[in-house]
């Protein structure tokens, strides 16, 4: 005869796994806490950094009208220069374009890179996440500004704060799986730390820049140079 608590489990998938799955026993990908699985909020990032990416072509001027185009009245040769006139008075869209582009190509590898290592989501971390993707969803619009108003310090300066914002909370995220205790036995505790210390140094060095905005209508290029802030401080980290 069948015991009434045995025909519960079998007919209750979830009382089944919870009782059979012992939490150490657990392979990865598997977690006995609900909601923190790294591959679905991994999943979800990539989702949000692709659109958010894709969008910011979107805003660059177009060419349009009949004035591109060869008829009757345009020649080829004046319909490609009018064309390449155009497209040359874009640079500040394109400008804006791969810089922000190039900015949240950098934080999804690392956000990439720290899943990677983790054996799932803490709590906080996946708070996180919320600013963290709101912050990437909105790098487009800043994006507008200063691809179409180059010499205005305050589209300059929405820009830098939303992308001063989203590299705080790539930095914050790389810190609580730290403290956590959510890595994987196999990561290099060091070699981690010392990654960690480089993402503040590079956000601290961001947000430095911002205090430049007003007197410097070029700081769009020290921010371009923010990469290589990261790599000079990881060389130094590895001389002896």
């Amino acid at each position: 005869m069948t015991e009434p608590g045995a025909a519960l489990a079998a007919d209750n998938p979830v009382t089944d796994i919870a009782v059979a799955d012992d939490p150490a026993d657990m392979p990865a990908g598997r977690h006995a806490t609900a909601g923190q699985s790294a591959e679905r909020v991994g999943f979800f990032t990539d989702a949000v950094f692709a659109i958010a990416m894709t969008l910011l072509a979107i805003d660059i001027p177009r060419p349009e009208g009949r004035a591109f185009g060869v008829s009757r009245d345009v020649s080829e040769a004046t319909a490609a220069a009018r064309l390449w006139h155009f497209l040359a008075a874009q640079h500040d869209a394109y400008y804006a374009y791969v810089l922000a582009f190039s900015t949240l190509w950098i934080v999804w590898r690392h956000h990439h890179a720290l899943f990677d290592q983790v054996r799932r989501a803490s709590p906080t971390m996946i708070g996180l996440h919320f600013p963290l993707l709101l912050l990437a969803a909105f790098v487009p619009y800043a994006t507008i500004g200063v691809g179409h108003y180059p010499g205005n310090p305050l589209a300059a300066l929405l820009f830098g704060l939303v992308v001063g914002a989203l590299l705080v909370c790539r930095s914050a995220l790389q810190s609580r799986a730290d403290r956590d205790l959510v890595l994987a036995p196999t990561v290099d505790i060091r070699r981690y730390r010392a990654e960690v210390r480089v993402s503040w140094l590079v956000t601290g060095y961001w947000m430095a820049t911002l205090l430049l905005v007003p007197w410097t209508p070029w700081v769009e290029v020290l921010w371009f140079l923010a990469p290589a802030v990261g790599a000079v401080a990881r060389s130094a980290r590895r001389q002896p």
